[in-house]
């Protein structure tokens, strides 16, 4: 009887040990809050290997995507690469666009590494950070930029 509650024991604590070792991280649950909030507020969030024209080193793992939809053409078409080295926006596509100043705030945000406008919206490629404020900083700028 001792030898069947010792066993059934063992049998109990790994299981539940394997279960304990599912739950996510504090940081994993942040992102999952700053993702979920990103939604409620109508952008789309992917996690996307970086596309070529960021410059990203191959192998780094996955960067965040939020899709910001517009409902009015953009003035501003193109993609902006934040460069760390030169602490700058550079346009990639229109070459005139470094004559005039970028609508991007100067610095970039922490973990921002690029912006894509398209016809359809704009997309932040960017490391997450796992807070509410940053999504919340996010959508402010757009509106302001696109208003």
């Amino acid at each position: 009887m001792t030898t069947f509650l010792w066993v059934s024991f063992l049998v109990l604590a790994s299981i539940i040990g394997n279960i304990m070792w599912l739950r996510p991280s504090s940081s994993d649950r942040a992102l999952i809050k700053q993702r979920d909030f990103a939604k409620s507020q109508g952008l789309s969030v992917n996690l996307r290997v970086a596309p070529e024209w960021l410059g990203q080193k191959p192998g780094q793992g996955l960067i965040a995507q939020y899709r910001y939809p517009l409902t009015t053409q953009p003035v501003a078409l193109g993609r902006w690469r934040w460069h760390e080295g030169l602490l700058n926006w550079q346009p990639l596509d229109d070459k005139s666009a470094w004559l005039t100043s970028p609508p991007w705030p100067t610095p970039a945000p922490a973990g921002w590494l690029g912006i894509d406008v398209r016809a359809d919206g704009v997309v932040l490629y960017w490391r997450e950070d796992g807070q509410i404020q940053t999504v919340e900083q996010f959508i402010r700028l757009l509106k302001t930029v696109f208003a």
